[in-house]
């Protein structure tokens, strides 16, 4: 149990350190997620189907690295310790 506390942790913690490399605050982090859920045809009608994508690869890459380092964490713990 401790090493699933220490694990979710240390996700919450790289993605609070590193959420200022990926966004330029919480409204752009908002901007990236309607850009997420809105439907690529929409964005390609109102132009901004190149900003959808970026937004796309940012929430991508930000969460990949938050939960990956996250799961690392874990495996990591439970096979030394495990």
């Amino acid at each position: 149990m401790f090493i699933l506390i220490l694990s979710i942790g240390v996700a919450i913690l790289v993605g609070w350190l590193s959420f200022g490399f990926f966004f330029e605050d919480r409204s752009d982090f908002w901007e990236c997620v309607r850009l997420y859920f809105t439907p690529e045809i929409i964005t390609l009608f109102r132009g901004e189907w190149g900003d959808a994508n970026w937004a796309d690869l940012k929430l991508f890459v930000y969460f990949g690295l938050t939960l990956g380092c996250g799961w690392l964490t874990h495996a990591g713990l439970a096979k030394l310790f495990g």
